[in-house]
This record gives structure tokens, sequence and C-alpha cells, in this order.
């Protein structure tokens, strides 16, 4: 979506912020931001004009709006919040909406707005702010705040791991003065022979082996998940597929937690109630993962507030499942997000912190899987020596990864997306020769069936080579992108779709171009999510 915002649109500001006994009041904050970036005005408009461009907004601010803004007047959102994004990039550190003078801003990590409030304590930290997110998600009259809500940069969590950060008090008697010491007899004895004595273990035995085998097909229900909603995101891509997982979250997440209010997994507290920890981690894994893939359909589909959120219920959900290796994949989506959109600096601390979370003993495909989103952040910060070095040990460990039929979507890191990673660190640093042997490799091992990545990665060989001045070729990867983009509703492949119609404008009477040009443009006109530049 392409919105003008002119700049009439500005507002004055709120009584009590910015004006006083109804005079306008010059914003001191914003000045002071200006002098600490080192920035003119019209720099600082130039900045947020670039970031509308990356969140689909047309955006022609100059500097005579900085001026108005520096005078106590507002824009409307989501200026104010490309703005903080702008300076936090610039500045080096976290600059929020209120800092720089422009109102209280959103309440950084947490439901986006449209969704209901999650109550405090309710259904554990984490599942019941998913489930409520997904269901304003899917509410046709709070979705459409949530759609707009725009990508802000907040703190970088810490790398440090506790061994049980959410340890349950039912797993330490000194935590709870309510707990039964009954049941710690009961769990002692020997629900066989208790069964067939007819003591204790037929008042016990039975109701918690049924709940420990609930929460283990739980737990095995959203791996199938997982994997189903995977596939069909890596073949048609997350604009349409995304609804339906979260109409399922809306669901099944509000009714886990409203089952399990202490958010322990595993019922309600009392005699014959299993330990909560058998089981209850591969639950909390099974819905990081999905909230996970939730926030990857959603960039996919252009919501980066929205998919922002998700990320961060992903982390959240990671940490309770003791997960680390789960909170570390995240963390490299959330890194890949933030380069994505123009915060290379945040998209290093985060990849940082991803590898220094990830267990040090972990698989190697996954260390890297992590790593080589750690050399494409260095090298969009220009740190050509580091995302070198990432680059090298990556493709040494993951030479040394077991490649073997995965269980799930985050139990195997192909080849292919290595070299597609790759390719983003080469093009990042200018290396475009290097970048286009990367993407050939790429789409040499990729499956027939991804029809998402294949139309990906041959957009972008097509562009690396018209780069190199290789024509015919490009136009050749383009007809390819040109015949998988349609069984694809994505807002990456969309925009792929207009660069190409931008970068062959200088070629269109070419005999290599024409016909790729009429596929493109008819291609455009039959697609209701793709529009001409």
């Amino acid at each position: 979506m392409r919105v003008w915002v002119p700049i009439p649109g500005l507002v004055p500001a709120l009584p009590g912020a910015g004006v006083v006994s109804g005079r306008r009041v010059a914003n001191d904050r914003l000045g002071d931001l200006l002098a600490e970036a080192g920035w003119s005005g019209a720099e600082l408009a130039r900045a947020v004009n670039a970031l509308g461009t990356l969140h689909g907004l047309a955006l022609r601010y100059d500097r005579t709006a900085v001026a108005h803004w520096l005078s106590g007047t507002r824009p409307r959102r989501p200026v104010p919040e490309l703005m903080a994004a702008a300076l936090t990039e610039r500045c080096g550190r976290l600059v929020t909406v209120a800092e720089a003078g422009l109102g209280a801003g959103s309440a950084g990590p947490g439901v986006r707005p449209g969704a209901d409030p999650a109550p405090a304590g309710a259904g554990g930290d984490g599942l019941l702010r998913l489930a409520l997110q997904a269901r304003a998600d899917g509410d046709p009259h709070r979705r459409p705040p949530l759609l707009r809500s725009p990508y802000q940069p907040v703190p970088v969590p810490e790398a440090a791991w506790d061994s049980d950060p959410d340890r349950d008090p039912d797993r330490d008697p000194d935590r709870d003065p309510d707990r039964d010491p009954d049941r710690d007899r009961d769990r002692d004895r020997d629900p066989d022979r208790d069964r067939a004595s007819g003591g204790p273990g037929t008042r016990t035995g039975i109701p918690e082996l049924a709940a420990r085998r609930h929460l283990a097909a739980h737990a095995q229900q959203l791996r199938d998940l997982a994997v189903s909603f995977s596939g069909l995101y890596l073949t048609h891509g997350g604009v349409h597929t995304r609804a339906a997982l979260a109409a399922w979250l809306a669901q099944d997440a509000g009714a886990f937690a409203a089952r399990h209010p202490d958010g322990s997994g595993a019922g309600a507290r009392g005699r014959g109630m299993p330990d909560p920890g058998c089981g209850a981690a591969d639950v909390w894994r099974g819905y990081a993962q999905l909230a996970h893939l939730l926030g990857e359909m959603t960039v996919d589909s252009g919501h980066h507030g929205l998919a922002q959120e998700y990320h961060g219920i992903a982390l959240a959900l990671a940490r309770k499942a003791g997960d680390r290796r789960m909170y570390a994949i995240t963390l490299r989506a959330m890194s890949a997000h933030a380069g994505r959109l123009g915060q290379p600096a945040h998209a290093v601390r985060l990849a940082r912190t991803a590898v220094e979370t990830a267990p040090a003993d972990g698989e190697p495909g996954t260390l890297a899987f992590l790593l080589v989103q750690r050399a494409a952040a260095h090298a969009q910060a220009g740190q050509r020596a580091a995302a070198t070095a990432d680059l090298a040990t990556a493709d040494r460990l993951h030479g040394r990864h077991a490649v073997k039929p995965p269980e799930g979507p985050f139990d195997s890191y192909a080849r292919a997306d290595l070299d597609f990673a790759r390719a983003r660190t080469h093009l990042a640093l200018g290396e475009f020769p290097a970048a286009a042997e990367a993407l050939e490799r790429s789409l040499r091992g990729r499956p027939p069936g991804q029809h998402r990545a294949t139309a990906l990665t041959h957009a972008a060989l097509a562009e690396t080579l018209l780069r190199l001045g290789h024509l015919t070729r490009a136009c050749e990867h383009w007809r390819a992108f040109l015949t998988a983009a349609p069984a694809v509703q994505s807002r990456g492949v969309r925009e792929a779709l207009g660069r190409l119609l931008r970068d062959l404008t200088p070629y269109r009477r070419s005999r290599e171009a024409v016909p790729t040009v009429a596929m493109a443009r008819a291609l455009a006109e039959r697609l209701p999510w793709a529009r001409l530049p």
C-alpha cells in the first residue's frame, strides 16, 4: 500500500504536550536530538522519507516540515515512529517517540493497538498475549491499526540465560506455601503397585497419566501445524497463509491459556495432577515456533509493526520453554527484519545477541544459520572484515552439519538457504560476481515446490546480473521469476515485480527485454496484490 502524506497532514500538538495556554512551544527535545545526531532538518526529512519507502509509504517531507516539528507541531502516525527509528540508528542508542517530544508513542513490546490488554498473570507471559493479538488480527474492525503500526527499535534482550527462567512454584516447595505434601508422597509411589493394591495410585496415577498424554498430544499437534504452515509459507508466501494461522492461534492459544490460568500448562493444581514440567516445555516450544512463523509471514506481508510484536511473543514463549535454540533463531529473524527496514546497527546488535545466546555446544547447522545473518548485518553496517570472517566460519560449520530428513521447519538448515544469505552479504559489500555465484548455487539446491524462495532467488539473481551488464541472462531469470510468481502472495514478490518494471525501463525497446516487460505487465494487471510502480 502506497500512501501520500503531504505537509498539510501535520496536526497541532495536543494541550499539555507542546502547547501552553493555547500557544505552541518549541520542541526542544527534538532539537537536542538533531544536535546529538549531527543532522540538519533536511537530513532528518530525507531519513524519514527513506524509512517510509521501506514501509510502503510515499513521504515527501523536507526541511520546512522539520521546522514545523521543531516549533511544536506533531505529524500524524506513523511519522513520529519513523523519526524515532531514524534517530535511533543515527545516534546508536534507543530513541523513543516520547524522548523526541512527539507524544507517548507505543509502550514498546506488548499487545499492539487494536488488541485487548492481557490480564496480568493470566495464561503465562506470552500465550495469552499471542491469543489476544491473533484475535485482534482477525477482527475486521481492529485489524487496520495493527496492519498500519510501524516498526520501532526496542532494547535488545540480554544474552544472559537462566537455567530455569520461569520455574513454577509447584516445582519448588520453598516458593509455594500452599503446596500439598501428600502430592509429593503420591509422586514417589509406584503407580502400578498402587493400582494393583487398590492404593492411592487408583486415585492419582490415572489422572496424571491422562494429563501427561494430553500435553504430549497437544505438543505433537503444534509440531504438525508448524510443518504444515511452514510448507504453505515456503510455497505460497505469507499474505493469505498468515490469516489462517492467526485465526487458529486466536482459538487454540486462547483456549489453552483459559484451561491453564496459572500458565503451568498442566491444568489446575491439586492432588492427582502431573508435574507441570512434564511435557509443558514442548507445548511452549510449539507455540513459540508458531508465533515465530506468524511473525515471518507478517513480515512477508509488509505489516512490520505487527510482525515485530509476534516476534517478541515468540521470544517470550521460547524463554518459557527454556529453548535457547529457538530463542536465538527468533533473534536472528528480528535482525534480518531490522536490516530490511534500514536499521543496520540494530540488526548487528540483534544478530550478535542471537549468536551469544545459542547453546555453545549447539548443532553446527544452527550456528551457521545465526552466523550468516550476523555476516549480512555486519555487511549492511559497513563492517567488511567482520562480515567476511562470519561468512567463512558459517561455511565451515555448515560443512559439519549432518543433513537429515527434518522432523520440523526448525530442525535443519538447507545449503540453498545458506547460499541465499551469503549472497545478501556479498551484495551489501558490493561483491556482485560472488553474489551471483551464490545465488546460482542456491537455485540449484532449491526443491521444486518452494515457489516463494525460488521466485525471490531468481529475482535477486536477475537484478545482480543486470548490475554486471548481462542483460540477456538477467531477462532469462526475470522470466523464471514471472513463471513462479503467480503461485505466491508475498509483499517481497510484489516489490520484486515493481523493481523488474523499473530496472528494465531503459531497455524496454531492446530485443531481449521486450517479451520480459510484456510478460511482467500482463502479470501485474492480473494479480490484485500487484501494482505498477
